[in-house]
């Protein structure tokens, strides 16, 4: 059964390499970066704790070594049996797209003034810039995990002014209030200033206009505030909800087309999946084995949700080599530095096991 991958992040590369344990199965991995690229330690890589080495690792490589064919192309669409791309048409029995969210800049006027680090790329030329122009007023557009992990690390990193603004009326809003509350301290502990319930009207030269009518001088912005559906995902006629593509229990859209990862709307027995990285691993071992069991032709498993919107799991790094557990509504504080730790060595754990 011949299996195409669309997307070589978190969700796909995982799915390969799983997938690759089944010799019934061939995998071809469409994807034009030439890394997997380990997204959470992105914030790190801005402060200089980490290098480029240490988050990727190339992809043609770790394919020879598992039996997939690369295809470094962009996928433009999805026809019947047939992924289209730059330059060549991909057949397929089963598709599973895997591609991943991008920045979602809301139509704000001058946003292409802003840094963001959603990709490996835009977090070196932010870092770049950080080296070249130590800036001392830096605005974080956002506060979710990684608006805030960035705020740590800069303000564990750099002499300068960080501030985070944020539309809800706290950090984190998608996380329990309590959560919110001890993250909320800690910034403010590290010398972070928080802006709540202030929208973003306008990116200009001069700084960040806010909502209230002020404007909020800096030399540098980050956005980090939301993503949404990749242009291959807006281009495909499949159920969707709010824009991703809405998968069933065994995180189908149809037959012969599977979804994982950020690109997916994935709610099972009432639990919305989260779009962290936890959940695309997971979906990515869970679809490998049902893909497995497709092509035998027994029956799928159906997908269980761990890290749900109403219980969601995370460990969040706060700086200063200290982190917060987050299972539900519990918010693990201490030790700190021990749950950093832990957290440190899955993020790492992920690239190794592609090397």
């Amino acid at each position: 059964m011949r299996v195409v991958v669309v997307g070589g992040g978190i969700a796909g590369a995982e799915l390969i390499r799983c997938a690759s344990a089944h010799e019934a199965l061939e995998l071809v991995l469409i994807e034009p970066k030439p890394r997997i690229e380990c997204q959470a330690l992105y914030p790190e890589l801005l402060s200089g704790k980490v290098s480029v080495e240490d988050i990727t690792a190339p992809l043609k490589p770790f394919c020879e070594r598992v039996g997939a064919t690369l295809i470094s192309e962009r996928a433009i669409s999805l026809e019947e049996g047939v992924v289209v791309c730059e330059r060549s048409r991909v057949e397929y029995d089963v598709v599973v797209v895997a591609t991943g969210a991008t920045q979602n800049y809301y139509g704000i006027r001058g946003a292409e003034r802003a840094f963001s680090i959603h990709t490996l790329e835009h977090a070196l030329r932010a870092r770049q810039f950080i080296e070249s122009h130590s800036p001392e007023r830096i605005v974080i557009v956002g506060s979710g995990l990684t608006g805030v992990e960035t705020a740590c690390e800069l303000a564990e990193s750099l002499d300068a002014t960080i501030y985070i603004v944020e539309m809800m009326d706290r950090v984190l809003p998608t996380f329990p209030e309590r959560t919110s509350s001890l993250v909320g301290k800690t910034l403010e502990s590290r010398g972070v200033r928080v802006l709540t319930s202030l929208g973003v009207c306008a990116i200009e030269e001069e700084g960040v206009a806010l909502s209230d009518g002020s404007v909020l001088e800096c030399d540098m912005v980050i956005w980090t505030a939301g993503i949404r559906p990749s242009s291959f995902v807006e281009s495909l006629s499949l159920p969707k909800r709010n824009g991703w593509l809405l998968t069933d229990r065994y995180l189908r859209v149809r037959e012969d087309v599977f979804v994982i990862g950020d690109n997916a709307w994935v709610e099972v027995d009432g639990k919305i999946a989260t779009k962290t990285g936890m959940e695309a691993e997971r979906q990515a071992r869970h679809t490998a084995e049902n893909l497995a069991r497709l092509e035998r032709g027994t029956p799928l498993f159906p997908y269980r949700v761990r890290a749900s919107t109403d219980s969601p799991v995370a460990l969040i790094s706060t700086g200063c080599g200290c982190a917060v557990g987050v299972y539900g509504r519990m918010c693990i504080t201490m030790p700190s530095r021990l749950i950093y730790a832990v957290k440190s060595w899955i993020d790492r754990s992920f690239i190794r096991r592609f090397r």
